[in-house]
């Protein structure tokens, strides 16, 4: 537990706050884009769902980007406590913030008189998480946090012109007034990022 605790500090003091930054960014961006004052309807979850994503990409992204350095990767490897274990603690608190921002920004909304309610709480988190799933598989698995940022954003620009094909997975269901049915994405999140672990793992079985 000891050890476990001098890793997530280490990770607050080394490597947390500039993933945040760009996601406090990213919300202060969207305050700036979407007037977020007496929002009904349809017009609530506009910035909801094209922005605010992006500090899904900024925080979950980079989980893996000391360790691209060479020297870093090594070092951890080599510790004591397995490598993965830092990983899943560097995820976890990175997506306590995401969530802590996203109901900061959207309690702030209510208290300009937005009309918003809990499942646009829920919806947020859950198209942030896919997205930055993305973003998190493709860095985890090409050891490059560019190649991750970009392949976000590649989903993030097909959505504007690839609704049917998406389906469930396209992000901005709920500005055209659909059903939000984000269960779809929190899942696809998820499953994006125990794939990476798992591919994580299989290249280190095969290393030795």
């Amino acid at each position: 537990m000891k050890i476990k605790f001098e890793i997530l500090t280490s990770n607050l003091r080394h490597h947390f706050l500039m993933p945040f930054l760009s996601a406090v960014a990213v919300l202060a961006l969207t305050a700036v884009f979407f007037p977020v004052t007496a929002l009904k309807g349809n017009d609530v979850s506009k910035p909801l769902e094209y922005f605010l994503p992006f500090a899904g990409a900024a925080l979950l992204t980079p989980i893996f980007l000391p360790e691209q350095d060479s020297s870093i990767g090594d070092v951890v490897e080599a510790k004591k406590i397995n490598g993965f274990v830092t990983y899943k603690l560097r995820l976890l608190c990175s997506a306590a913030a995401l969530c802590m921002l996203i109901v900061l920004f959207i309690f702030i909304m209510y208290l300009n008189e937005c009309e918003v309610r809990w499942y646009h709480v829920y919806a947020s988190i859950s198209s942030a998480l896919f997205m930055g799933g993305i973003g998190f598989l493709v860095s985890g698995v090409s050891e490059n946090v560019i190649a991750g940022y970009m392949a976000a954003f590649l989903y993030y620009i097909a959505c504007y012109g690839m609704k049917n094909q998406l389906g469930f997975f396209w992000l901005f269901r709920m500005s055209v007034g659909l059903r939000p049915e984000k269960t779809w994405l929190l899942c696809g999140g998820i499953v994006l990022i125990v794939l990476t672990f798992e591919i994580r793992k299989m290249r280190r079985k095969r290393r030795g």
